[in-house]
């Protein structure tokens, strides 16, 4: 699955969590890329996770970032819809 977050909770996430953890290593495997939005670019982080992945996320977000939270929630909610 596909998480989609727009640059700034993706930052906040990143900075507070800790750099040893799996969740780490899957946030700064993310690419940033740009889609445009109302004739307008709008960069967001695309990071590449599987369900046990997304929910590992979601888990520390609801602790540290809960601004990153409704992406994550997001994601999983299609990806279980497919």
């Amino acid at each position: 699955m596909i998480i989609e977050m727009t640059i700034d909770p993706y930052d906040r996430l990143l900075a507070l969590c800790d750099p040893a953890s799996r969740e780490y290593e899957i946030l700064k495997n993310s690419l940033i890329v740009r889609h445009s939005k109302d004739g307008r670019y709008e960069r967001v982080v695309e990071i590449l996770s599987e369900m046990q992945d997304a929910k590992l996320l979601l888990v520390l977000a609801q602790k540290i970032c809960p601004a990153a939270v409704p992406f994550i929630v997001k994601a999983i909610s299609k990806a279980r819809d497919v």
